[in-house]
């Protein structure tokens, strides 16, 4: 094959293609933040904040220190996904396992004082005492749900279902963080059950009904 053969060939391959913008992971980021930011906004104007934030004051240590660390999980959750929608061979999109682990330490703790007042886990449990929290924090993660889908649609992941079970379980864990603004419990129970089952749920269902819509 000659030198203006091959000229011609990619000629023909490249002569309709156009330039793109190329993704940055600042606009994604921007669009997890309004996800979360709306989530917010909504959950707190329909059914308000907890009591002592409402009087200036702040969360006692036990729930402040689950919500932070489930702030953390959602945020390297949602870093994780973002950068699964960038293009890139060999990346480590493992982070957020760290933070998953650490997490686990809520229902490792609330276990622990399970077993030493069976009567009080028995009370957290009941759906009534924690079904709301489940259905609000699924609702309130929606936003952030919504953005890294929209952000990974467009960047085609290499590994669909992994990228499902990530933005189910950032969207999971920011829905988890906007409940905790609500739910007036302190009990580490009530946060590790039903706080906890929203991050679960949400990834399982992002890996059932996200993956498929992500693959090639």
């Amino acid at each position: 094959m000659t030198n203006a053969s091959i000229d011609d060939l990619i000629d023909d391959l490249a002569g309709e293609l156009e330039p793109v913008c190329p993704r940055r992971v600042a606009r994604g980021s921007l669009w997890v933040a309004g996800g979360w930011l709306v989530g917010a906004a909504l959950l707190l104007w329909f059914v308000g904040p907890r009591h002592d934030l409402a009087d200036g004051a702040m969360m006692p240590p036990l729930p402040l220190l689950a919500f932070w660390l489930i702030v953390a999980l959602g945020l390297s959750a949602a870093w994780s996904a973002l950068r699964m929608g960038l293009p890139g061979v060999g990346r480590d999109y493992s982070g957020w396992r760290w933070a998953g682990l650490a997490a686990l330490a809520l229902p490792f703790s609330a276990l622990v004082m399970a077993l030493s007042d069976g009567h009080a886990a028995l009370e957290a449990a009941h759906p009534e005492n924690g079904m709301h929290c489940l259905a609000q924090g699924v609702f309130a993660g929606l936003g952030v749900g919504a953005a890294l889908f929209a952000w990974l649609k467009g960047g085609a992941p290499t590994s669909p279902s992994r990228a499902g079970w990530v933005v189910g379980i950032a969207a999971g864990a920011a829905g988890a963080t906007i409940v905790a603004l609500h739910c007036a419990a302190n009990d580490m129970m009530h946060i590790a059950l039903w706080h906890g089952l929203a991050v679960a749920l949400s990834g399982v269902v992002g890996r059932v009904l996200l993956a498929p819509l992500l693959r090639w």
